[in-house]
């Protein structure tokens, strides 16, 4: 079993325990397109909460196993897109590894139904779960449970690179890929080959020694 699987296997026993009275859900979307009134509804915001609760056990893993320590100072350096109500920061005890938080946020009427996660202290916004919520573009619990980890496990395993030059971007989350904006794939594809001239938000590997590889 890889690192990158054992550190999951970790996570998923944890999650049992927070996901407890949460319930998963299919793609409602299986075999057919979203229907138009269901970009402007939102049914059963509250479901999300299972995504908070996958955060929940990620906390609970990296903490319990001294990896990091929670504190309650977040100072984002941009607004984040969601409607934050409350955030934790983590801080690897592994020397210039990156800060990972993890925050709630609303989903309409539900206060704490969403995560957003950032990186770095000032913190930098990478994503949100739901990054919608809406019921059209909802593909059921696991692909936002997948999505997160793979945001989380990038920032762990020091995977994860954010580079920036003003209204450009590329975000790499290690093995799972990389996306950019207002970027071609051929700008990417350069910058990420060279990035002189970029800034760059990336850091070492929280480096838990019982999850490396043997050789």
């Amino acid at each position: 079993m890889s690192s990158d699987a054992q550190l999951l296997a970790v996570v998923d026993v944890a999650f049992v325990d927070h996901a407890r009275g949460l319930a998963p859900w299919p793609d409602p979307h299986e075999g057919r397109s979203p229907a138009d009134d269901e970009y402007s509804r939102v049914t059963n915001a509250a479901r999300y909460r299972l995504i908070g609760a996958r955060a929940d056990a990620w906390i609970t893993v990296l903490t319990g196993r001294g990896l990091a320590s929670l504190h309650d100072d977040v100072t984002w350096s941009e607004q984040p897109h969601s409607s934050v109500i409350g955030a934790e920061r983590l801080e690897p005890t592994a020397p210039s590894a990156l800060n990972l938080v993890v925050a709630r946020s609303r989903i309409a009427d539900v206060a704490d139904a969403g995560v957003t996660l950032g990186v770095d202290h000032p913190t930098v916004l990478i994503a949100a779960f739901p990054s919608c919520g809406c019921d059209a573009c909802d593909s059921g619990s696991q692909d936002e449970l997948d999505d997160l980890d793979r945001h989380i496990l990038a920032v762990v395993t020091g995977r994860y690179r954010r580079l920036t030059q003003g209204d450009r971007g590329v975000t790499v989350l290690g093995e799972s890929g990389w996306s950019a904006w207002n970027l071609r794939r051929d700008q990417a594809l350069a910058v990420l080959d060279d990035p002189t001239g970029w800034d760059e938000v990336s850091g070492a590997p929280w480096d838990p020694p019982t999850h490396r590889s043997s050789r």
